[in-house]
């Protein structure tokens, strides 16, 4: 039996609280922001590094989960409840980035093939302990500790953590691979 709570059941929890979300309780509205609003903020918060736009990011993808969600089926909810979720606070800050950030350069500042982060694996252990796994990622380049929270502690899909950071899709290769090999050996060190 295990001690933390699986992945299906709180995704099945999500997908429970968008249902009667659906059916227009507040109380379901309270426990849909209680349970998302540090996650959306984080996201937009290392998108943008301004509290106050992290928060209207936040504000506006919740409106925008409420607005979408009214119209849909029970059926289409079933899933994968954060996956369809993060979309929301994406968007929105993809949309900030159109309108505030300049766009990506078409060349990478690194070259994936040469470094090996073309060819990413990830091995992941409990036993090593929350502390020193914090520990590590704390070492870790703001790049890289930017994109390895993303992609590992917030659970974003790479294309979307490349929408985040508003970077060519091969510099966040590079960067989470290079995280990750910072973390293991700082792991490996002790």
């Amino acid at each position: 039996m295990s001690i933390l709570p699986t992945r299906n059941y709180s995704e099945q929890a999500t997908v429970n609280i968008l249902l009667e979300l659906k059916k227009g309780g507040n109380k379901a509205l309270g426990e849909f922001i209680w349970q998302y609003q540090e996650r959306f903020y984080c996201v937009a918060f290392v998108a943008t590094l301004d509290h106050e736009v992290a928060s209207q990011l936040a504000i506006a993808a919740f409106q925008n989960v409420c607005a979408a969600i009214r119209p849909m089926s029970p059926k289409q909810l079933t899933g994968h409840g954060w996956e369809w979720l993060s979309d929301f606070i994406v968007d929105a800050i993809a949309q900030y980035h159109e309108q505030h950030t300049p766009a990506p350069g078409g060349n990478p500042q690194t070259d994936p093939t040469a470094d090996g982060s073309a060819n990413m694996d990830w091995e992941t252990t409990v036993i090593l302990g929350t502390q020193r796994v914090k520990r590590c990622i704390n070492t870790l380049a703001h790049e890289q500790k930017q994109a390895f929270v993303l992609r590992h502690q917030l659970g974003l899909s790479f294309n979307q953590v490349v929408a985040v950071l508003n970077q060519n899709p091969d510099n966040v290769m590079a960067f989470l691979h290079r995280g990750r090999v910072q973390v293991v050996k700082c792991l490996g060190r002790g």
